[in-house]
């Protein structure tokens, strides 16, 4: 019969425990038929073979090229108990109290067909999480929560590691996985060095990933700046600012004039002024 490891960890350390406290008492040991679920992802490895656990997920978009749309993560189940020779459907559902997230706009998944496949003792939940402005404001957070069912109790609580030494007030709870995404940029502090409001107006994230885009910088560039080989340069502002000028001045020409955050036209520094007067006749 096939196990799961760390429920030998489990009944390993229920043994030590109740031999240690009392030799004349039973052991309670645990009871492998009794089939158990959790979440759990390997978040580091050490060479002696140890293995350190989570059960959540960070992501930020920032500094991604636009193309990256979505992207996709997910959920690791784990089970205790003997591997049976049928399919068996876990319970999971969206913990909507600690959930920030809309479905639809900020995520997608299906909960419905999610299940331990015969033969084995390991599934993953897949969660496809949809890059929009929403992400731009703060981090937005999606909790999945274990239920028991038919075939599963669940295992609330173990511990983060697999090593003896790791201290039993250090647990994860088995129950739920979160992810967490955000796409939040913050003011790079060359802007100011720069003076960059002088010819791009004044900062905002929608400004900041257009430039980006439209200049072919990277945040980086923003790091390393006036250096020899830096993109950007002192010197180059005009420069920069011009093209972005004559960009956002034939798109509104066109018809499409590109917005800002704030929902006005974007606009840039005074003397690179765009002009949106048409759109006010």
């Amino acid at each position: 019969m096939k196990y799961n490891k760390l429920a030998y960890s489990i009944m390993a350390l229920a043994m030590a425990a109740t031999a240690t406290s009392c030799q004349n008492e039973e052991i309670d040991t645990f009871e492998t038929d009794d089939s158990m679920v959790y979440f759990q992802k390997v978040g580091y490895t050490t060479s002696a073979g140890g293995e350190g656990y989570s059960n959540s997920t960070s992501f930020s978009f920032v500094g991604y090229n636009e193309k990256l749309t979505k992207v996709t993560f997910n959920g690791e189940l784990h089970t205790m108990g003997k591997v049976r020779d049928y399919d068996r459907p876990v319970k999971v559902v969206v913990d909507e109290e600690k959930t920030t997230m809309i479905k639809g706009t900020d995520y997608e998944v299906d909960l419905d067909t999610v299940k331990i496949h015969a033969g084995q003792a390991v599934a993953k939940i897949n969660v496809v999480f949809l890059r929009n402005p929403r992400f731009r404001e703060k981090a937005e957070t999606l909790v999945l929560k274990l239920l028991p069912n038919e075939h599963f109790q669940v295992l609330e609580k173990y511990k983060t590691s697999n090593s003896y030494s790791a201290s039993s007030d250090d647990t994860l709870d088995g129950s739920v996985y979160s992810f967490k995404i955000d796409e939040v940029y913050s003011c790079p502090a060359s802007w100011a060095t720069l003076n960059a409001n002088k010819y791009f107006g004044t900062w905002t994230a929608t400004k900041f990933i257009f430039i980006n885009k439209e200049l072919g910088f990277e945040l980086s560039d923003w790091t390393w700046i006036n250096g020899a080989g830096s993109k950007i340069t002192a010197g180059r502002m005009p420069y920069f600012a011009i093209k972005l000028q004559k960009i956002l001045q034939a798109a509104a020409d066109e018809g499409n004039p590109v917005y800002d955050e704030d929902g006005e036209f974007m606009q840039l520094g005074d003397s690179y002024r765009v002009d949106y007067s048409k759109y006010y006749n």
